[in-house]
């Protein structure tokens, strides 16, 4: 940062030498004959300016050996000396605001002498000690600076997250979801973030609020255009609750094993006497893999499950070998006979292909 210093360029009108009016740091007035500044530089002008303010430092130490400044007042006191005294690149003069370069300067210094008029320039010094925040244009005294737009974002979302914490209950959120990583998401604008403030943060921002907006409308549209297509709707009776009938036991039953004499295929029997089933009613059966029955684990894909149904019996199930079944007329036979109220069904297994054939057919 560059601190700035007001130049007043006088000619003399009894002197061929101009002479500078220089303003130092602490609003004094130094003068210098302007051939010692163009020959000693920027040095010579800070000198002037030390030595113009010696009256100023010298009440001042009066001062604080009296204990009249406060503390503060000291420091900024010593502050201020340690800029003027601390430079560490040249001076650039500039005039209404643009650099120049000293045979310009030259030029500029012998028009003005020629008409004796005032020139008045400007000059700026780097000092050291980086950005000056506090006396910055806007701020307050000792308040640190004026805030960045990044700051003010920063602290802008840290207040609605407040806000938010003390009005919004996060347990009653819909939106709100953890996934298996530990991170938050929300389900409305398909976001995710690292924890409960951010997500608070987020559902305070534009985005949000607009997908709150949007879905509200969708809502009301939805709800009004079911009013107009749907008319009053008819009431339903109430279904009559069913009476559970109490299981009676297990059917009796007989299991026959047999082959044919001519294919040679096994042929497995059941035959099942239903004596208190309803007239109306006829048992049912099904097969059930070995995965999807619940009572024996592990299961074992080597066998399956015949089910056989009868209200009010209980479900009986007998276990067969998992082999292709014979599906042909003749070979797959149900029966029921309602005057016995006995179901017979007798099953074939397809022909036992020989090792040799069955290898083949699997290549």
């Amino acid at each position: 940062e560059t601190t700035k210093t007001s130049l007043k360029m006088e000619a003399s009108s009894s002197s061929s030498s101009a002479q500078v009016l220089l303003t130092t740091i602490r609003g004094h007035t130094a003068a210098l004959p302007i051939s010692s500044v163009l020959s000693k530089g920027w040095e010579c002008m800070l000198q002037a300016a030390y030595q113009r303010d010696g009256e100023f430092r010298q009440a001042t130490k009066h001062r604080f050996a009296s204990g009249e400044l406060s503390a503060f007042r000291k420091h900024r006191i010593a502050k201020r000396n340690h800029y003027a005294c601390s430079c560490r690149a040249t001076i650039t003069f500039c005039h209404q605001g643009r650099p120049l370069s000293l045979l310009k300067l030259n030029d500029l210094l012998q028009k003005h002498q020629t008409k004796n008029e005032a020139l008045y320039l400007s000059m700026k010094v780097p000092i050291r000690g980086g950005i000056d925040r506090q006396n910055r244009v806007g701020s307050k005294f000792g308040g640190g600076g004026v805030s960045s737009g990044q700051q003010s974002e920063r602290e802008r979302k840290e207040r609605l997250r407040q806000l938010a914490m003390e009005s919004i209950d996060l347990a009653k959120d819909p939106y709100l979801m953890r996934n298996h990583l530990g991170t938050y998401e929300c389900k409305l604008c398909l976001t995710i973030h690292p924890n409960e403030a951010n997500y608070l943060s987020h559902t305070q921002g534009k985005k949000h609020q607009q997908g709150l907006a949007r879905r509200a409308h969708m809502e009301k549209l939805l709800k009004e255009r079911e009013e107009q297509t749907s008319g009053p709707v008819p009431t339903k009776p109430a279904a009559a609750p069913v009476a559970k009938k109490p299981r009676i036991g297990r059917p009796a039953y007989q299991v026959f094993k047999s082959r044919d004499g001519d294919t040679n295929q096994r042929c497995l029997s059941f035959e099942l006497s239903f004596p208190e089933i309803a007239d109306d009613l006829q048992p049912r059966h099904r097969f059930m893999s070995a995965f999807e029955q619940r009572v024996e684990a592990p299961p074992d894909r080597r066998y399956q499950y015949l089910l056989f149904a009868a209200d009010p019996y209980e479900t009986v199930a007998f276990k067969v070998p998992n082999e292709p079944i014979d599906k042909e007329p003749g070979r797959f036979v149900t029966h029921w006979d309602p005057e016995e109220k006995k179901f017979t069904l007798t099953m074939y297994f397809q022909k036992e292909q020989p090792q040799e054939e069955a290898a083949a057919a699997k290549k």
